[in-house]
């Protein structure tokens, strides 16, 4: 082979590695297969985006403690472990030969007769799932926070810098941030790790807690749901699951370490959240505005009610101080160093109606 030869081969092989492993941008995308472990992949977010990087080629490990879940996920190459992340034994198991984890396993009550499942879950269960990544010699770790740690937006969107200026509203967002702290802690420590902070979510998946805003959509769409908080003019950022499924692996794929980013969509007052709905079923209804005393005597009372019978309320009187509370954010550093997309309100809305219109719930 001639030097000339030599020279025309390596400029070749090169151009193909970066337009085929690295693209324009020069970082490494998801082309190769990975193992990708998924704590909280039954969940309503975590069994999207297992769905998603399976249908992309990716070897999926699901920790869940209810082995009866293992026939829900539709995709191939997708590996079912029993256990929960309190138990380092069985994250470990899991985890083995995995490259990168999604951490989304954690307690998102809204209210428990036993306080202390918050900081079992969402404190020390984060500690034992990097704790088990560091150990196991795994490439990149990807925790999911909650926007909520961040704080309400007093005065203007807040941003992944934001210092908080109330204080805590639940015992959810107390040891999210908590966990947060520990996170940052083992990303100074030389564990590649970001946080990611996703707003409200919605759209097609199980209608549970954690997917709350579509079952307002539906309740609303059906002429159930009538009630309005206060003026209706404070705000909440929503975001499509798919789009922040899309932020999530960008995340993962782009994301520095020790950093934090907002994933979510668009800010909406109470009032285009069901002005929105109703431009697109074209039915309006008459609500009726809950002035926010009136709620929290409401919550105060549920949250008596749930201290002697077990029975979990609807609502508490942090959930209420929260939801009186604006609530708007910026995606501009995902954006700008993930290149994600955050999708408009509307077309979610569209898209999560005409999914509630063929499901049979």
């Amino acid at each position: 082979m001639t030097k000339i030869h030599f020279i025309f081969n390596l400029y070749l092989y090169r151009f193909l590695f970066d337009v085929f492993l690295c693209g324009s941008s020069g970082r490494f995308l998801y082309f190769a297969n990975m193992n990708i472990l998924i704590t909280g992949a039954t969940g309503f977010i975590g069994f999207s985006l297992t769905e998603k990087l399976s249908s992309l080629g990716h070897t999926v490990h699901v920790l869940s403690r209810d082995p009866g879940k293992a026939g829900v996920f539709r995709q191939e190459k997708i590996y079912f472990f029993t256990g929960d992340i309190t138990d380092g034994v069985s994250v470990r198991k899991a985890m083995k030969g995995c490259d990168q984890v999604f951490h989304l396993a954690a307690c998102t009550k809204v209210w428990s007769e036993d306080p202390t499942v918050f900081q079992k879950f969402n404190v020390e269960g984060t500690r034992i799932v990097l704790d088990a990544a560091r150990e196991m010699n795994v490439k990149k770790v990807a925790v999911a926070s909650t926007a909520g740690v961040l704080g309400p937006s007093v005065n203007g969107p807040v941003d992944e810098s934001a210092i908080r200026e109330t204080r805590f509203f639940t015992e959810y967002e107390r040891t999210k941030w908590m966990a947060d702290q520990i996170t940052q802690k083992f990303a100074k420590e030389g564990l590649h790790v970001i946080i990611i902070y996703p707003t409200r979510v919605f759209g097609p998946g199980q209608l549970t807690q954690s997917n709350s805003a579509t079952k307002l959509m539906q309740q609303y769409a059906l002429g159930k749901w009538r009630i309005i908080p206060g003026n209706g003019k404070k705000t909440g950022n929503y975001v499509y699951i798919d789009n922040l499924v899309h932020g999530m692996i960008r995340a993962m794929e782009h994301g520095r370490s020790g950093e934090g980013y907002l994933l979510g969509g668009d800010n909406v007052s109470y009032t285009e959240f069901f002005n929105t709905i109703s431009d697109i079923i074209h039915r309006n209804f008459v609500m009726i505005r809950i002035p926010r005393v009136m709620a929290m005597i409401a919550a105060s009372a549920m949250l008596l009610f749930a201290r002697i019978t077990g029975i979990s309320p609807l609502l508490t009187p942090g959930w209420v101080r929260k939801y009186f509370h604006n609530s708007s954010i910026t995606n501009d550093k995902a954006i700008t160093e993930l290149g994600y997309v955050p999708g408009t309100f509307r077309e979610g809305v569209e898209k999560t109606l005409k999914w509630l219109k063929v499901t049979p719930y």
